[in-house]
C-alpha cells in the first residue's frame, strides 16, 4: 500500500510540474525556427539539365547545410546537401548538390514510392496556410513522384498522386557514375523549373503570393535494413516532412540574381507565431484526454515564458467544441489577427480596430460657462473620451455634453451621506471602539457612513438613484463611496494622517452598531465584539462584505428595472477592495466598475496598473465591463503612455481620468489610439 501511495504521490508531482511547465518549453522540439530564402530574378536563360553550370546558378547563395530533420541536439548529417533558387515570369527554379559517394537509384516509373530510393524532395505551400500544398519528389534517374495533399497527415489529410506538376522540367546529373558501387562518386544533381500555373488553386495566381512555404528533404538509406536517414534544409522537429509551419520562408525579391541581400522584416511577427503554434500542439495533446478540447485561453496556464511572446496589447482567444477549435492571436503593432484551426491551417486578417470606452470625473465648477462646457467637451471627444461622469446635476451641463457627443452620466456618493444626519442619526456605522460615524466620523469630518445592515437605508439609497436616474439627459448613475470606511488606507495617505496602518486599528474598523451584532449573533451564535481577532475572522470579514453586496443588489435591481445603466468606483483589485474597505465587488451585479488603480497612492509604478487591472478582469469573468481609474496627475509624459498600455494591455474597455486629463494627455491620447487601432464607442 505504501509503495502504491507513492507512485501516486510521485505521478501527482511530476503531473503539476507538466502543468507549470511553459508551452514553448513542452513543445520546444516542434517549434523550430523556420529558415529564410530570398530568390532572385534570372538574367538570362537556364537550361534544364541538371548541371547547374550558368552564370546565374553561380550567383545565387545556397541554403544553409541540410540538418537532421528532428533539428538541434541531433547529428548532423554524414553527406552535404544544399540547394538554390531563382525565378523568372514562368517558372521557379530549383538547383541542388547532394555530396554522394555511391549514386544509385532503381526505381523508373512515375508516381512510384520515390523515397525507396535515395532521394530529393521539394514541399511547396504558395499561401502558407497549411492546406493544399504540393510534394515532387525524385531519384537520381530523374524518375518523379509528384502529389498534392489536402491536410497534414496528423489532421487526418489524404493525398492526390493523379495530380502532376503540368509543365515541370526536371533533370539529375551524377558527378560519377549511376549505380555503379564499385568506383567512388563525388554528388548529384537535381535541378528543375517549376512552372507557376502548375500551382494555381482557387483563381489564385501564385506569382501575387510574395512569400511562400517551401521545405527540400533528402531521403539517405545510409545502411541496408536500418531506418533512413531524413535531412532537410528547414527541421520540422519531428521525423514529419507534414508539419508546413514548420518548413522555411521562400521570399521573391525582384532584382536580378546576384544583387545584394536586402534586410528587411519577415511578413510575420514571430513570436505570435510561436505561441499561436504552441496553443495548437496543446491541444492536440488535449483532444485525447477526458475534457477534450481546452476552452478558454486561461485554462492553458500560460506561464510568464509564454505570455512574453504575445505582442503588446495583444489577446488571446478560443473557440472550441468536442470536435474541433480555433484559435486566434492578435498582433496590435501590425493591426493584424493569426488564427489557427484544428486542421492547422494558418491565416491572417486585418485587426478590427478595438472599441474602446474612455470617461472622465469631473465635478460641477459654477464658474465655468457653457462655452467654455462646450469646448471642453468637443475637446474630450476629438481625442477619444465617450463619456463623462459629473459629480452633481445641472441640466445644461449634461445637455450640452450629449450634444457633443458623449455620454453623461450622474455620479454620486452612496453610502458616505451626511443629509441624514438630522433624521436618522441611528442609521450610521459604529466602530469598534463603539463610535458612530454620525458624531466620530473617520479620518476626516465628511466620513459619515451608513449602517448596510439595515433594509431602510438600501431602500432610501434606492429611492434616490431611481430619482436621479430619470432626471432629463442622464444615461446612466455611478455609485462612489459604496464601501464602509477605509480600515487601512492606501500607504501615501499614512502621512497624512500621522498612522501606520500596519494592521487593522479598532477606530477603523466598522460596523459593530446594534443591528449588525444582532444579526451576527443570530447567524453565527456570537458577537463580534467579543471575536478575539475581528480582522481575522472570516465569518464576520463575510458578513459585512455581504451587507455591503446585498446593499448594491437592491440599488441595482431597481436602477436595471428602469431599463437605466449602473457603475461604481471601487478600489483596485477585489483582494485588495476586500481588505481595505469591504468591497467584494468582483461579485456585484452592476453593469461596469471603475477600480480607482491610483499608483501614486499605492506608492507604485504605471506597472502595478496593469496587475490590478488583470485581477479585477478575471474576477469579473465578462459579467461587466472594467474601466481603469487613473489619477492624471501621477501619471505624467511617458508614465502615461506605460498607464495606457498597462491598462489595455490587460483587458480594461477603457480607462477613466480622475483630475483630468489635461491638454498635453488628450494630445497623448488621441496620438496613442490612432497607432494602437483603437476607436472611441461613440
Amino acid at each position: 500500500m505504501k509503495r502504491i501511495l507513492t507512485a501516486a504521490l510521485t505521478a501527482a508531482v511530476a503531473a503539476a510540474a507538466w502543468a507549470a511547465t511553459p508551452l514553448v518549453d513542452k513543445y520546444e522540439a516542434r517549434l523550430t525556427e523556420p529558415r529564410l530564402y530570398d530568390a532572385f530574378r534570372t538574367t538570362g536563360k537556364i537550361k534544364i539539365d541538371g548541371k547547374l553550370n550558368e552564370a546565374d546558378w553561380a550567383k545565387a547563395v545556397p541554403t544553409q547545410p541540410f540538418v537532421d530533420i528532428r533539428g538541434k541536439g541531433y547529428p548532423e548529417p554524414v553527406k552535404a546537401t544544399w540547394a538554390k533558387m531563382m525565378w523568372d515570369d514562368e517558372n521557379l527554379y530549383i538547383g541542388a548538390r547532394l555530396v554522394e559517394d555511391n549514386v544509385i537509384a532503381k526505381l523508373s516509373q512515375r508516381d512510384t514510392i520515390i523515397y525507396h530510393d535515395n532521394d530529393f524532395e521539394v514541399f511547396i505551400d504558395p499561401d502558407g496556410d497549411g492546406q493544399h500544398y504540393f510534394e515532387i519528389e525524385n531519384n537520381a534517374k530523374g524518375v518523379v513522384f509528384d502529389l498534392m495533399l489536402d491536410k497534414p497527415y496528423r489532421s487526418g489529410g489524404s493525398f492526390f498522386v493523379p495530380w502532376d506538376c503540368q509543365g515541370l522540367q526536371l533533370a539529375t546529373w551524377v558527378d560519377g557514375t549511376l549505380n555503379k558501387p564499385s568506383d567512388t562518386d563525388k554528388a548529384w544533381y537535381v535541378e528543375m523549373a517549376i512552372p507557376f500555373k502548375a500551382l494555381t488553386r482557387d483563381f489564385t495566381d501564385p506569382r501575387s503570393l510574395k512569400t511562400w512555404r517551401i521545405n527540400f528533404s533528402r531521403v539517405e538509406w545510409l545502411v541496408p535494413g536500418q531506418p533512413e536517414e531524413n535531412w532537410v534544409w528547414s527541421p520540422t522537429g519531428l521525423v514529419d516532412m507534414h508539419m508546413p509551419e514548420r518548413w522555411g520562408f521562400l521570399r521573391f525579391v525582384d532584382a536580378p540574381v546576384g544583387s545584394a541581400q536586402a534586410a528587411h522584416d519577415l511578413t510575420l511577427d514571430m513570436d505570435a507565431y510561436r505561441l499561436i503554434w504552441a496553443l495548437f500542439y496543446a491541444q492536440l495533446d488535449a483532444r485525447n484526454k477526458p475534457n477534450g478540447f481546452i476552452r478558454t485561453a486561461d485554462d492553458f496556464l500560460l506561464t510568464d515564458k509564454d505570455k512574453a511572446l504575445l505582442p503588446q496589447g495583444g489577446e488571446i482567444s478560443v473557440d472550441a467544441s468536442n470536435s474541433a477549435f480555433s484559435l486566434a492571436v492578435t498582433v496590435p503593432s501590425r493591426k493584424e489577427v493569426y488564427h489557427l484551426d484544428q486542421n492547422g491551417k494558418f491565416t491572417i486578417s486585418a485587426e478590427k480596430p478595438r472599441v474602446v470606452k474612455n470617461w472622465a470625473w469631473t465635478g460641477l465648477p459654477k464658474d465655468r460657462t457653457n462655452e467654455q462646457w462646450s469646448e471642453w467637451f468637443k475637446k474630450l471627444h476629438d481625442a477619444g473620451i465617450s463619456a463623462v461622469l459629473f459629480e452633481g446635476y445641472n441640466e445644461d451641463v449634461y445637455r450640452l455634453c450629449k450634444e457633443a457627443g458623449l455620454e453623461a452620466h450622474y455620479w454620486k456618493w452612496t453610502m458616505n451621506r451626511g443629509e441624514l444626519m438630522d433624521k436618522h442619526p441611528e442609521w450610521y456605522a459604529v466602530n469598534r471602539k463603539g463610535e458612530s460615524s454620525f458624531d466620530k466620523p473617520a479620518y476626516v469630518g465628511y466620513y459619515r457612513f451608513l449602517c448596510p445592515s439595515r433594509p431602510e437605508v438600501a431602500e432610501y439609497l434606492a429611492d434616490d438613484y431611481i430619482k436621479c436616474a430619470n432626471l432629463p439627459y442622464v444615461d446612466g448613475m455611478h455609485l462612489d463611496y459604496m464601501r464602509l470606511p477605509d480600515v487601512i488606507l492606501p500607504v501615501s495617505l499614512w502621512k497624512n494622517y500621522g498612522i501606520e496602518q500596519t494592521s487593522e486599528h479598532p477606530e477603523y474598523d466598522y460596523c459593530y452598531c446594534d443591528v449588525c451584532r444582532a444579526k451576527f449573533k443570530e447567524k453565527t451564535g456570537r458577537d463580534p465584539l467579543e471575536v478575539q481577532f475581528p480582522m481575522e475572522d472570516q465569518s464576520w470579514i463575510n458578513f459585512r462584505l455581504d451587507a455591503i453586496t446585498n446593499v448594491v443588489k437592491t440599488i441595482a435591481d431597481r436602477v436595471h428595472g428602469e431599463g437605466k445603466f449602473l457603475s461604481s468606483a471601487v478600489f483596485p483589485g477585489p483582494s485588495m477592495a476586500k481588505r481595505m474597505v469591504r468591497q467584494d465587488w468582483g461579485n456585484w451585479n452592476l453593469d461596469a466598475y471603475f477600480p480607482m488603480i491610483y499608483n501614486g497612492f499605492y506608492n507604485e509604478g504605471p506597472e502595478w496598473i496593469g496587475r490590478s487591472v488583470d485581477e479585477g478582469v478575471k474576477a469579473l469573468r465578462g459579467r461587466g465591463k472594467l474601466y481603469c481609474g487613473v489619477m492624471a496627475p501621477d501619471i505624467q509624459g511617458e508614465d502615461f503612455v506605460k498607464a495606457l498600455d498597462e491598462a489595455y494591455g490587460h483587458g480594461a474597455a477603457g480607462v477613466s481620468f480622475f483630475a483630468g486629463p489635461d491638454d498635453t494627455q488628450l494630445r497623448q491620447l488621441k496620438d496613442y489610439m490612432k497607432t494602437h487601432n483603437l476607436v472611441p464607442a461613440n
